[in-house]
């Protein structure tokens, strides 16, 4: 199996698909290199009425005195690194689980898919996460509205995008200021796979990786991360500012892994997939700062595979430096 030249192809840059997403061109963003909006995004909760059990929420965080609050973009949140900290420890996004969907109906795609074909299976996963991502942030009292996939050429970017930087040949754009995910064709992990039976599942995979730039915009868990990051970048502890980055990455990773096994089993990626994407030899490290070892990599993915949904595994704030490094 080829996995691995195209992993490192994709993470050759920044050591990680995180870094591809979180920092672009060069600058270090709050998510997806989107510049502050104007207004904040609207967002309408969405409820799924075919989610088998609905997530589930044991303390809300605001009773333990996390800090949590939903926040605008443009107004960050008021503390200092600790306080920043605490919120990523403790926030709605680490309680409970993710419902699971009855439905998700993935079509037959090709290795190498046409535009249509392509978009069909984009427009396909983006429904099944919409329903899981619109109940889990109902349950939890947070804002929802489901992005929308747009497949392109590039360089040809579509003139109606309220995004006008940060395109790339081989990485989608999540532009939080239209809630669109512009997906150039040619990009996809399925490309690296013989069997056209993995390429459905591994669509969804990696669209419910790119989603988290919508989960953290719209419920303010990106604002906390940056606004932490921001604080650190004076120079005084590196070593937390580089640690921190580890730490939102690799849950990031484990969390998409987490919701790529909440549908019907004939839509999830299959067992060839994950066990390509849990074996170290498919990643590289990548260059300090933005290093990741290939095992951790490899664990925290796995982590969030054979989670059931259970967010708080893949809580990385808790967890030792070393199993982040």
């Amino acid at each position: 199996m080829a996995l691995g030249c195209v992993l490192a192809m994709v993470l050759v840059v920044g050591g990680g698909i995180t870094y591809l997403v979180l920092s672009r061109g060069g600058d270090d963003t709050t998510i997806a290199s989107d510049p502050p909006p104007e207004t904040e995004p609207v967002t309408d909760p969405e409820t799924d009425p075919d989610s088998e059990s609905p997530s589930e929420v044991t303390t809300p965080p605001e009773e333990e005195g996390s800090g949590f609050e939903v926040v605008s973009p443009i107004d960050l949140p008021p503390g200092d690194v600790d306080d920043m900290r605490a919120v990523l420890e403790d926030n709605p996004l680490v309680h409970g689980k993710l419902p699971s969907i009855t439905t998700c109906e993935l079509p037959e795609t090709p290795i190498s898919p046409t535009p249509e074909q392509l978009q069909a299976v984009l427009d396909a996963s983006s429904t099944c996460l919409n329903q899981i991502w619109g109940t889990a942030s109902s349950d939890r009292g947070l804002p929802w509205s489901g992005p929308t996939v747009l497949v392109y050429t590039y360089p040809d970017i579509p003139a109606d995008s309220a995004c006008d930087s940060s395109f790339e040949e081989d990485f989608p754009r999540m532009c939080n200021l239209d809630n669109t995910v512009y997906w150039p064709i040619g990009y996809g992990t399925a490309l690296d796979f013989p069997d056209a039976a993995d390429v459905p599942g591994a669509y969804l995979w990696d669209l419910a990786f790119i989603y988290q730039n919508a989960v953290g915009w719209q419920s303010s868990m990106s604002i906390y991360y940056g606004t932490m990051r921001d604080m650190l970048e004076d120079g005084t502890d590196e070593e937390l500012l580089n640690e921190s980055w580890r730490r939102y990455s690799l849950q990031m990773q484990c969390v998409s892994s987490a919701v790529a096994m909440q549908v019907p089993s004939a839509a999830e990626p299959t067992p060839a997939l994950r066990e390509a994407l849990t074996d170290p030899e498919s990643w590289i490290e990548g260059e300090p700062p933005y290093n990741i070892s290939s095992e951790n990599r490899a664990k925290w993915l796995e982590i969030g595979f054979n989670s059931g949904g259970d967010l708080s595994a893949c809580n990385t704030w808790l967890v030792d430096a070393e199993q982040v490094s």
